[in-house]
């Protein structure tokens, strides 16, 4: 949606700052977070964002990581009931030797999966993706593990990962 174009002498309404001014959630981790010996997904405690009942909004997460080429990396997403995610992890293919791989584009939905290749160094993933919450209001809360857990390897997600969500329609 575009943003409104406002005249001289314009009345601004609630309704209109809700609509054309009040449109971007961010959120930026201030903090790394570890997980080691796990492929239980885990809920991030700082890539989450409060999302409104029947409103859309365009997600983009940059994701900062560290995850080994032995053990890969799984994320996912959670969000309130009735809510659909349609979104892409844009993240290394599996089988990743370097941060500069093959990118995995597959569609998947808010209770899907990704599994992201491991580069053995610092990597970005880029997700991207259509939220529509239902009559629920609730929260969008980015979840991660290791995708073979390994006691001797961890994987990171590094402080400076990023979600945004921007409205598209209340």
């Amino acid at each position: 949606m575009a943003f409104k174009t406002w005249g001289p002498d314009e009345v601004g309404y609630a309704a209109d700052l809700n609509r054309f001014w009040v449109q971007g959630l961010h959120v930026i981790k201030p903090a790394d977070e570890t997980v080691t010996n796990s492929a239980v997904l885990q809920n991030d405690d700082h890539l989450l964002l409060a999302v409104a009942a029947n409103t859309d909004y365009w997600m983009e997460c940059c994701v900062l990581y560290n995850a080994p080429t032995a053990n890969d990396m799984q994320l996912a997403w959670s969000g309130p009931a009735g809510a659909t995610l349609e979104w892409s992890n844009n993240g290394l293919a599996l089988g990743a030797t370097s941060a500069v791989d093959r990118i995995s584009r597959t569609a998947l939905g808010i209770g899907s999966t990704a599994t992201i290749g491991g580069s053995g160094g610092d990597a970005v993933c880029a997700m991207k993706g259509l939220l529509r919450v239902a009559a629920t209001a609730g929260t969008l809360q980015m979840r991660f593990a290791q995708n073979t857990a390994a006691a001797a390897t961890s994987v990171v997600i590094k402080t400076g990962s990023m979600l945004m969500l921007t409205r598209l329609r209340a």
